[in-house]
């Protein structure tokens, strides 16, 4: 099916964050349209982390050996206040993957189990997933959600359709990886609670994305990631356990806290570098100075207007509606004409041409056989960045 574009329901914003580009330490020749994957620091986040080091390696005894609970507090501190946490509640880990991972290790399962989620989870989560099924004889399976998708309504009776009486865990992304689509979490995770069956969401992308409370989703678990939107250094993420599944529930690396509470054992995990996880604060001040609600504002009326022009130019049916009603600030398209078929070489080779040849990065997946490309609104971007995006693809169809 073919999809003629509509006329734009948008029109791009006007740059917001006038000098903005040179606080972050991007190459500025580059239209860095993937700020999804590992995110970017503000120059002062990087400096602030950068000093961290020097204290950690200066005082490594006083501040690793008998202040490290002191200054893991402090961290999670303003952590727990921006997402609606209890200090309690969570712990600190590098990123939602291992997150992820701890709670799949943590859970038992036994065969006649089914481990459960969808086609866009992420592939990192779906190996976890696969290995800890195999290792206990339970069952991994994936509901298909396929797209093009019309509402929020769909994501979530394909997926409720899905669930059986063997379901014991579903893993559910709040903003897809690949699709880039926001699911309706808060719906699922009520209706799952109904049959008895626990949510482990991933998310990723939302913290930042997302005016987010964790506790409100309803989920059992919560993993997330603080380098993404939070810009936060790499290695910033959190797991939350809601109160009454905290037990039984371990870091991947067990250490000299086993068996105390969750926030006991995630304090500790071995000896780490904890400039990231102790850089947060600050991320998060920064970022609250520059202003949330225009950060939100702009990131998302930016790449909903990206999303309709490509659709438009590439007369391409998108895999969500053009009102980004399933939209937060990232958005996939397939690509048009011949690209839309080419392979996974081929494809490699258009990511590289894309960044060598014309200093792009935007990254390419392949989605239900065919080539997309995910696009993402950061307040450094700029309505040039997409038209030069579009131009590079243009010249090779």
């Amino acid at each position: 099916m073919t999809f003629k574009g509509d006329a734009l329901m948008t029109l791009p914003p006007p740059p917001s964050f006038p000098d903005i580009r040179s606080r972050f330490m991007l190459r500025p020749d580059i239209a860095f349209l993937n700020h999804g994957s590992f995110g970017a620091v503000l120059r002062e986040t990087f400096d602030h982390q950068t000093e961290w080091r020097r204290k950690l390696e200066a005082e490594p005894i006083e501040l690793i050996g008998r202040r490290w609970p002191e200054l893991i507090a402090q961290a999670k501190a303003p952590i727990a206040e921006f997402l609606h946490m209890q200090p309690s509640d969570f712990g600190l880990v590098t990123n939602a993957t291992e997150g992820v991972n701890a709670i799949l290790q943590s859970l038992r399962f036994a065969p006649g189990d089914e481990l459960l989620t969808t086609t866009h989870v992420y592939n990192a989560v779906r190996m976890s997933m696969r290995r800890v099924a195999e290792q206990s004889g339970a069952t991994y399976r994936e509901v298909d959600v396929a797209t093009p998708l019309r509402s929020a309504g769909e994501i979530t009776t394909a997926v409720m359709n899905a669930v059986t009486e063997s379901t014991k865990l579903l893993v559910i992304d709040h903003v897809t990886s690949p699709t880039a689509l926001v699911f309706p979490v808060e719906q699922i995770a009520a209706r799952c609670a109904g049959r008895g069956v626990d949510v482990l969401i991933d998310g990723a992308h939302a913290p930042g994305m997302l005016d987010l409370n964790v506790p409100a989703t309803g989920a059992a678990y919560y993993a997330g990631n603080l380098h993404k939107w939070c810009c936060a250094p790499k290695g910033s993420g959190f797991l939350w356990v809601r109160p009454d599944r905290q037990a039984g529930i371990h870091p991947c690396v067990v250490s000299h806290n086993f068996d105390k509470s969750l926030a006991d054992e995630f304090e500790w995990q071995g000896t780490r570098d904890g400039s990231a996880w102790f850089t947060i604060p600050q991320a998060l001040k920064a970022m609250s100075e520059i202003g949330w609600e225009r950060i939100r504002a702009y990131n998302r009326a930016l790449t909903l207007w990206a999303h309709q022009m490509l659709a438009d130019r590439w007369n391409v049916e998108p895999l969500s509606p053009l009102d980004g009603q399933l939209l937060g600030s990232m958005a996939t398209l397939p690509l048009p004409g011949r690209l839309e078929r080419i392979g996974e070489v081929e494809m490699k080779a258009l990511q590289s041409a894309l960044y060598h040849e014309d200093q792009i990065e935007a990254p390419l997946f392949m989605w239900q056989g065919a080539c997309h490309l995910r696009v993402c609104g950061q307040m450094y971007n700029i309505q040039q960045d997409y038209a030069r995006l579009a131009d590079a693809i243009d010249r090779r169809l």
